[in-house]
């Protein structure tokens, strides 16, 4: 195991340098089209029993939903969320699933909200890494909560080979040199990256091409996201329904497969979040971006229009 730390510390090295980060983010993005493509999804479901499970690329979950700061046009809604804490059975039965639907899941990340704020991390973290032995497991932070964490928390990160991104923002800027050393003196690797602004993720018109919408935004990250059960072609589906809530809409939460369904494998699993949804008709297709501070509470926060 002290291989894993040894690679994911070169790693963090090698990305924290602007052109190698470049270019791994774009063998990465040509990876997961290489993963999606429908030659290879095609030729694998009608293989699987001779290729056997396929590789998950990445794969997010909320351990929280609510967030200890109000960023405005927060990508979760996590200002306008209620709490809800992520249920470790639910986990635990969910990740074994996993494990005999994917032969491996290279990176599990756990967001928020801030998924520092659940009291049984470190259950959540062990399980994880239970059943997943050589995935890199992250977790998303905003760094408020970091230097208030327990020594079981820290222990567990280290025992299990966690890595922290930290999401940096304005109001610790500042503090972002003193919070590295303090996380690294844990024996923990850290990425953090400075954020001073934030896009509009929605079209309120509902008016956007689907298949154009998801190869946007498929062209800047691949987050498929895992709730209770079921996998979402990404985040969107999953938290809208906090976004129609607060603000009266009724945008649609489609795009997602039951992992738990017998007749469905790996595969099949991979080419269901290879489609658009009619959320997709919400979503953005180009940037608009602006500067980070907190939320008003607006629905034109989130809006492109």
């Amino acid at each position: 195991m002290d291989f894993i730390r040894i690679r994911l510390r070169l790693r963090e090295t090698l990305r924290s340098i602007p052109f190698i980060f470049w270019f791994y983010r774009q063998f990465v993005l040509i990876k997961v089209r290489i993963y999606l493509s429908s030659v290879h999804l095609s030729y694998g479901k009608r293989n699987a029993d001779k290729i056997g499970k396929p590789v998950l690329a990445y794969l997010e979950m909320h351990l929280v939903t609510h967030c200890n700061i109000k960023c405005k046009g927060c990508s979760q809604f996590s200002p306008l969320a209620e709490k809800w804490f992520a249920d470790i059975a639910d986990h635990e039965k969910d990740m074994k699933r996993l494990s005999v639907l994917f032969s491996d899941i290279e990176t599990i990340r756990f967001v928020g909200g801030e998924p520092l704020l659940h009291p049984e991390i470190e259950q959540f973290i062990n399980i994880t890494r239970k059943y997943f032995q050589r995935a890199n497991i992250c977790i998303a932070t905003n760094g408020y909560e970091l230097r208030s964490m327990s020594d079981n928390f820290w222990d567990t990160c280290c025992l299990n080979h966690i890595k922290i991104n930290w999401t940096v923002y304005p109001p610790l800027f500042s503090a972002k040199r003193s919070i590295i050393a303090f996380v690294r003196e844990k024996g923990i690797v850290i990425a953090a990256r400075k954020y001073d602004r934030f896009r509009a993720i929605l079209n309120l018109k509902g008016d956007s091409d689907p298949e154009r919408a998801l190869r946007f935004c498929r062209s800047l990250y691949f987050c498929p996201f895992l709730r209770q059960g079921k996998i979402y072609i990404c985040s969107r589906p999953v938290v809208i329904g906090t976004f129609n809530h607060a603000f009266g809409t009724n945008i649609p939460a489609s795009g997602s497969v039951d992992i738990h369904d017998p007749l469905i494998n790996g595969w099949d699993i991979l080419i269901a979040i290879s489609k658009s949804s009619d959320t997709c008709r919400y979503c953005a297709t180009r940037l608009s971006y602006f500067t980070w501070t907190e939320t008003k509470f607006d629905l034109n926060e989130w809006n492109i229009a």
